[in-house]
């Protein structure tokens, strides 16, 4: 199998600085053709992938990420969250142009999380794709997941910005998009560059 280019590049920009650029979508796994085993091509933030070149970043005092994704998979850009907020590095988030879904979750990993004026950034409640048969038992567990994935996206965009988490759930209740300014006043940033 061929290595697959990644959308996402890490730099050394100094000894104890580095850069990322996260321009794709957020995915568990890098997605495969069914019948060859081979890679698609994409623009894949492949969770795996990912949290293993970040191991390398390990020791830096400054991170910057620049984000520019239609988002992806919740649970792959709630841990890309998680594990960046865990760093002990400076972590700077920057909205390049849009931040959306599970790449708006990502953003809020920043100590600082910075946005284009030009920029969108859309957050919303968990979603899912249902195929097969459902009995009224399975579809309440899988409510049950979903109240239980807004919650865990509330208390991340309220941990990163401080707001209200009534505030947070209101906007996440329905589908939200705001430009560079507004993404600052409703919380998801604190500054537009």
């Amino acid at each position: 199998m061929k290595n697959p280019i990644k959308s996402y590049n890490i730099a050394n920009v100094g000894e104890n600085d580095a850069e990322i650029n996260m321009y794709g979508e957020v995915v568990s796994a890098r997605p495969t053709d069914w019948w060859t085993g081979e890679p698609i091509p994409g623009n894949f933030i492949a969770l795996d992938e990912f949290l293993h070149d970040l191991n390398d970043l390990e020791t830096k005092d400054n991170i910057t990420v620049h984000i520019n994704s239609v988002g992806g998979d919740f649970y792959a850009g709630l841990a890309i969250y998680n594990r960046l907020r865990s760093m002990k590095a400076n972590i700077t988030t920057i909205n390049d142009s849009l931040a959306a879904s599970a790449g708006s979750i990502i953003l809020q990993a920043g100590n600082t999380r910075k946005v284009r004026a030009a920029s969108n950034t859309m957050v919303h409640g968990v979603l899912g794709l249902l195929m097969g048969y459902y009995n009224v038992q399975d579809l309440k567990g899988v409510i049950k997941q979903f109240e239980a994935g807004n919650r865990a996206l509330v208390n991340a965009y309220v941990e990163a910005g401080g707001q209200d988490p009534e505030k947070v759930k209101h906007y996440i209740d329905k589908e939200t998009w705001l430009t560079g300014q507004e993404a600052v006043d409703a919380g998801f940033a604190d500054e537009v560059i």
